[in-house]
């Protein structure tokens, strides 16, 4: 049995307006590349006491200093890969052209395949009232809507992860920001996990500091100068394994696993280990082995 992304549910305040807008602006994103980085909506609706309320799917993944801790130091082109998104989304809420809410680093999360995802939260938002049981409003039913494959949302929803048992709350965190700047607090955290002798550190961390609380065109300016410090490469690295992870049997040692067997199989499984938890893959190793050799040989017989 495989774990699922969480349901995040908020309710709009007495003025609806900003809690609306942001629901229009964030369901009118869909799957374009800038909606691709931020937490969807899943069913919007009325709850039975007449509040509008709206459902957020977080996606499963790794919180992005955990997920950075998995990783290790960064290339300079990882780093353009998980920073570029960031900066994209934090163009586009400084300029208008998307409405973010507030958010902490903690919501800046990296999900199994290795994209970043921003889970931020409406503005004016209230978490559903919960009893001692731990129901939520309305006997626990979900808003009265239609969902996103137009199927009816009446059935019954897993309690909000921020959602305390026994006690209302607005939701409000005391670490929350406005998320354009959560975004490029996210971004100085990605950097920094980079090797500080790189000549161009310094230019980006010029260029950080200006934007942090600067307007669009700075943030501009440093997308242009991640994007030409060095190519994208793939973020490749192993998510840790859920604690919420169950129905799957342990595999069983056999006898045959021990020893040499077991060496090679976690060699061509995971590659070759290179100290600490970084391990190179067997095709690099191999392509590596072959060009060593061609050199060699390619010297004795010019030596010979």
């Amino acid at each position: 049995m495989e774990t699922t992304a969480d349901l995040d549910r908020w309710c709009a305040p007495e003025d609806e307006q900003p809690f609306l807008a942001w629901i229009a602006d964030r369901a009118s994103l869909g799957t374009t590349p800038t909606g691709r980085h931020l937490a969807p909506i899943a069913d919007v609706g009325r709850l039975a006491d007449g509040r509008l309320a709206v459902d957020v799917l977080r996606p499963t993944g790794t919180p992005l200093t955990a997920a950075l801790d998995v990783i290790g130091a960064l290339t300079a082109g990882v780093a353009v890969t998980l920073s570029v998104p960031l900066l994209e989304l934090a163009v586009a809420a400084r300029c208008g052209a998307v409405q973010i809410g507030r958010a902490g680093l903690d919501d800046v999360i990296v999900d199994d395949a290795g994209a970043i995802v921003l889970c931020d939260r409406p503005p004016g938002r209230k978490a559903p009232v919960t009893d001692a049981d731990g129901a939520r409003d309305g006997g626990g039913s979900r808003a009265r809507g239609t969902g996103a494959h137009g199927t009816d949302t009446s059935a019954s929803a897993p309690p909000s992860a921020h959602a305390t048992p026994g006690h209302a709350t607005t939701g409000h965190r005391r670490s929350d920001e406005p998320g354009d700047r959560v975004l490029l607090l996210a971004t100085r955290v990605v950097w920094e996990r980079t090797d500080g002798r790189d000549p161009g550190r310094s230019t980006i961390d010029a260029a950080l500091a200006d934007a942090l609380d600067g307007d669009a065109d700075t943030v501009r300016t440093l997308l242009s100068l991640v994007r030409a410090h060095a190519a994208p490469r793939p973020v490749r690295w192993e998510p840790p394994a859920s604690a919420l992870l169950f129905g799957v049997a342990p595999p069983v040692a056999r006898a045959e696993d021990q020893g040499l067997v077991a060496l090679v199989r976690t060699v061509v499984v995971r590659g070759v280990p290179l100290g600490g938890d970084r391990r190179l893959p067997v095709r690099q190793a191999l392509v590596g082995l072959v060009v060593a050799v061609g050199v060699v040989a390619a010297a004795v017989f010019a030596l010979g």
